[in-house]
């Protein structure tokens, strides 16, 4: 029984060897501890395993076992496929047009934008113009006194003004 523990840690040994020059080297690589942490993590296990008797771990996965479709779930998976195909297809197509749709909606805001920019910029100049006139009129009411309307600049009266003018 001695013996047959020996071998086995012997043939450990010499595989752990060969892991750890293989970790060592992909640790370099990589320039992380991470291979050599597995390995002694594994090598650790493995002592441990075999001081209590235990068989020596080993790890073998295989791929899993796949069962050939019945004809249903064939046809199944074919209306899925179709069925996932054309709602891609409808949703490429709702994209294609919100972003028609967006780009259509940007080149009218950007036109309202200028038609807007250009009012304010008339609206300014008018009133500029109006104040202009109406500094005028208030210098010359203070070297003269108030002026009749007559001498007034037409349209600074307002609708109601002119309407009790025609009364006084």
């Amino acid at each position: 029984m001695d013996y047959l523990l020996q071998m086995q840690e012997v043939n450990v040994n010499v595989n752990l060897d060969s892991e750890v020059v293989r970790a060592s080297a992909e640790a370099q690589a990589s320039g992380r501890l991470t291979p050599l942490i597995k390995v002694e993590l594994w090598s650790k296990i493995q002592a441990r395993r075999l001081s209590e008797g235990k068989e020596e771990m080993a790890v073998q996965f295989s791929p899993p076992q796949t069962t050939p479709m019945t004809e249903e779930e064939e046809e199944k998976c074919k209306k899925r496929k179709e069925c996932n195909k054309e709602a891609a297809q409808r949703c490429r197509e709702r994209k294609k047009e919100k972003q028609k749709n967006d780009e259509k909606e940007l080149t009218s805001l950007l036109l309202r934008n200028e038609e807007l920019k250009d009012t304010i910029k008339n609206l300014e100049e008018e009133m500029v113009f109006y104040q202009g006139m109406l500094s005028i009129q208030t210098s010359n009411q203070i070297e003269t006194g108030p002026a009749s309307p007559e001498q007034q600049v037409p349209g600074l009266w307002t609708v109601e003004e002119d309407f009790l003018e025609q009364y006084l």
